[in-house]
Parts: C-alpha cells; sequence; structure tokens
C-alpha cells in the first residue's frame, strides 16, 4: 500500500499523528530511528544520537539545529525526541505499524513542515525497503505532490487548530527586491490587526528567495525579506518578542512550478504564520 499522500488527523490542537505501515519487522525499521547514519539518509543531518532514555541527540537543517534528550525509550517500539517527536512500532499483519506523534513547537504548525515529513515517511518506507538515496531523493524532488499537501494542510489547519481563520499570510516580491509593494502592506496591517486584538497571538516568519539566483543571494534575500517584513510589523505597534523568525529557505521550497514569470513571481514570497 502506497501510504504517501494519506494525511495526518490533528489528536488536539497541539499534535499531529501520522500513521504508516512496513512490510518488515519492527526491529528493521527501529534501526533506521536510532542509527545516526541511517536517520541522516532519510530525514536531517543527525550530529548525534545515543539510543537511550536520557541519551542526547542533534539534527541540523537549512543553518539551524535542534538539540535535546530523548524521554520515553522502549526498544524495538518506542522513542521520543524530547517530546516533540514521538514513534512508536507495532507488529502488524505483514509487517509493522508506525504512528508518528508531531507535538506543536514553539514555531507553531506549518503547513510546509507538515507535508515535508510525508517526504522523510516516504524516505524512510524507501530506505527500508532498500532502495538506493538516489532514487528516494529523485522521488522527493520530482515525483511527490508537494502542493497539494501544503493546501491540504491548510485546510487542515484551519478546519481543527485555527477555528476558521487564515493560516498563513503570504507576501509576495520584485524578482531580487525585498521593499514591499502596497498589496503586502495590506496583507501585514490585517496581520498587525489582529495581533492587537488577539495579544496572546505570536507570529513566525518564513522567507523564501528567487529563481533563478544563487543559494547564496537566495539566503541573502530570504534574509533581508523576512527581516523587512518583521519590522514593518514592528512599526505598526507589535512586539518583537511577539515575532519568530524562522527559516530562510533561500532559491528553493516552491509552491508552483517555477518556469514560468507568473510561477517565479509567486514563489518569491514571505510566509507568516499566526501561532494560535
Amino acid at each position: 500500500m502506497n501510504e504517501d499522500m494519506v494525511m495526518g488527523e490533528f489528536v488536539d490542537r497541539r499534535k499531529l499523528r501520522l500513521v504508516r505501515h512496513f512490510s518488515h519487522p519492527p526491529h528493521q525499521v527501529w534501526e533506521a530511528l536510532t542509527d545516526a547514519a541511517q536517520v541522516t539518509v532519510w530525514f536531517l543531518p543527525c550530529t548525534l544520537l545515543e539510543p537511550r532514555a536520557g541519551g542526547r541527540y542533534a539534527f541540523e537543517s537549512d543553518g539551524k539545529s535542534w538539540s535535546g534528550v530523548i524521554g520515553d525509550f522502549e526498544p524495538p517500539h518506542l522513542i521520543d525526541f524530547g517530546g516533540w517527536l514521538r514513534f512508536e512500532l507495532s507488529e502488524a499483519a505483514g509487517g509493522c505499524r508506525l504512528v508518528l506523534t508531531l507535538k506543536r513547537t514553539r514555531a507553531g504548525w506549518s503547513p510546509m513542515t507538515l507535508a515535508g515529513f510525508h517526504g522523510w515517511l516516504g524516505r524512510l518506507q524507501r530506505h527500508v525497503d532498500g532502495i538506493a538515496p538516489e532514487e528516494a531523493d529523485d522521488w522527493a524532488s520530482n515525483h511527490f505532490s508537494w502542493d497539494g499537501l501544503f493546501l491540504a494542510y491548510e485546510r487542515l489547519l484551519r478546519r481543527d487548530v485555527t477555528g476558521g481563520a487564515k493560516v498563513v499570510y503570504r507576501i509576495h516580491f520584485e524578482s531580487n527586491l525585498a521593499d514591499l509593494n502596497s498589496d503586502a502592506k495590506l496583507q501585514l496591517d490585517e496581520l498587525a490587526g489582529l495581533m492587537r486584538h488577539s495579544p496572546d497571538l505570536r507570529v513566525c516568519i518564513d522567507g523564501f528567495g528567487d529563481d533563478p539566483c544563487s543559494p547564496e543571494q537566495g539566503l541573502e534575500l530570504s534574509r533581508t525579506r523576512v527581516a523587512a517584513a518583521s519590522q514593518y510589523l514592528q512599526r505598526a505597534g507589535i512586539l518583537s518578542e511577539r515575532i519568530e523568525m524562522g527559516f530562510a529557505l533561500g532559491n528553493y521550497h516552491f509552491l508552483v512550478p517555477s518556469d514560468t514569470e507568473a510561477g517565479r513571481a509567486f514563489n518569491r514570497r514571505v510566509e507568516l504564520r499566526p501561532i494560535y
């Protein structure tokens, strides 16, 4: 059964659960979850993984790092990474069942990240099946419907988490520029009004670059665009401690194909996610 596009379900506003099935015994999948070299192949670069209760772990991605202490640990059935990432394995007909529970972090829920977990779990499935990493990379890059999952998770978040409120404010930019146009300012004014009305609400901002441009230019442009949006909100009276700086993601993570000018224009963006 191909489960790559099977959506997760919110247990509550702070937890989402994804379920996958493997035609392998639990111990084989367990090895892929607890060996740093294997985790690096299918998930994020894993620089430290001590597979035991109280052991330390560390992941890196896009210039950021996550580290912590392993909580619950019951080989070969349960490993909990700091409470935010929990894997549970159980025997099932023909193999085993994996339940992944994600807990909302300080940065809130990101449709992009939730779609990313589909990609990571798909790579885990292919890794355990013995498929070469290059083939799994090709699947993730060229044969996986990221855009459909982005939109599906936006709808799911709107239904189950935000009470119908907007999940993502997207503002767009001219090529190689970080200047805010009139439409961007209207959206930022709307968001600032929402945050003034809800003083406990925070926002996380992710920035994206241009296509084409070099990776270095894309990262710098991403950071500059995030700063422009943040500074505008602060001038509108939103305190800096209510603004979470997310990822500067450079010139990839496109929402739509970038083979037309309209597509490239839509992908030149900053995403602001209220943390409900």
